[in-house]
């Protein structure tokens, strides 16, 4: 099997150090060693972009803005990211759980690097578009195992998986409607703030009961405003919710992303309202169980 190794200095392998990227509290993705470590899985192809067209940018309560139109469609999943999380919470070839798997990019890393792979998501053209991908991996030799796309709503998929059925979970749900993903009833993107959070922590009590004990669960999350302008509070709904369904709260770390638009956008954004230029997200880590035995699981460099 072709895998990033091959590209790369270090092998797509559970327990192995990435080059000049440490499992350090703030993620710096703007630095050489990540940038040319995201380059390299982009030269092996990854079209994290693919089924994601309809897709519009909440700008002030205007949906009427594709993604690909706003910064190059900047919601695309950062490989290095996935790599490095299944790398440190992750055993060798364990079963990865992604309630919203979005583009491909996370089940094809994960099927790069040998582990098993499940992914639901609502819309029935992104998962065509990831088999899509999945198949052009394939054909490259570029899967190690076989990654799992399920078409449906999580709140429904998730109750017919195995209680600990997952050695890990890794996801990055829905920002509330800062991206609209589609009209469905069941997108969470579509639903008022109210019906969000119940639906998006009944979701949560679901992913920690499909998790195996003495294991680990990352969610990458970013904050997001009301109407008025304040948060709404995603980042402590999303540990609350793991708190109140068995799962604590064990690293938080910020994940610097490239400032892109921000410069330009932030000079009126500042002057108007003193709000600041956000280019960063939360990457949470929960245990659930006991972190010693969780990491007794894990390879060590």
């Amino acid at each position: 099997m072709s895998q990033l190794a091959l590209i790369d200095a270090a092998p797509v392998t559970t327990g192995r150090a990435l080059p000049g990227i440490q499992p350090f509290s703030v993620l710096r993705t703007d630095l050489g060693p990540w940038r040319d470590r995201r380059r390299a899985w982009e030269d092996l192809g990854l079209h994290s972009r693919r089924g994601r067209d309809v897709t519009t940018f909440n700008t002030g309560g205007s949906f009427g803005r594709k993604l690909a139109d706003v910064n190059g469609g900047l919601s695309t999943f950062d490989p290095v990211l996935a790599e490095a999380s299944y790398t440190w919470y992750c055993p060798d070839g364990g079963q990865i759980l992604d309630p919203f798997a979005g583009g491909s990019v996370r089940g094809l890393v994960a099927a790069n690097g040998g582990f098993r792979y499940t992914g639901i998501d609502l819309s029935p053209v992104q998962i065509d578009a990831n088999e899509e991908a999945a198949a052009d991996w394939r054909a490259r030799d570029l899967l190690a195992s076989e990654p799992r796309w399920i078409h449906g709503d999580a709140l429904e998929e998730l109750p017919e998986l195995p209680t600990a059925h997952a050695d890990y979970v890794f996801t990055c749900p829905p920002y509330h409607d800062l991206e609209r993903y589609s009209d469905h009833p069941a997108d969470l993107s579509t639903m008022r703030w109210a019906t969000f959070a119940e639906a998006y922590s009944a979701i949560i009590a679901e992913t920690v009961r499909c998790l195996a004990r003495d294991r680990f669960a990352t969610w990458v999350v970013g904050e997001v405003r009301n109407s008025t302008g304040t948060a709404r509070g995603l980042v402590p709904l999303t540990i609350a919710a793991h708190e109140a369904a068995g799962a604590r709260l064990y690293n938080d770390a910020i994940l610097v992303n490239t400032l892109g638009t921000v410069p330009m956008r932030l000079g009126a954004q500042w002057r108007a309202s003193r709000k600041m230029g956000r280019h960063h997200q939360y990457v949470l880590t929960f245990i659930k169980g006991d972190p010693r035995k969780a990491t007794a699981s894990l390879s060590t460099p």
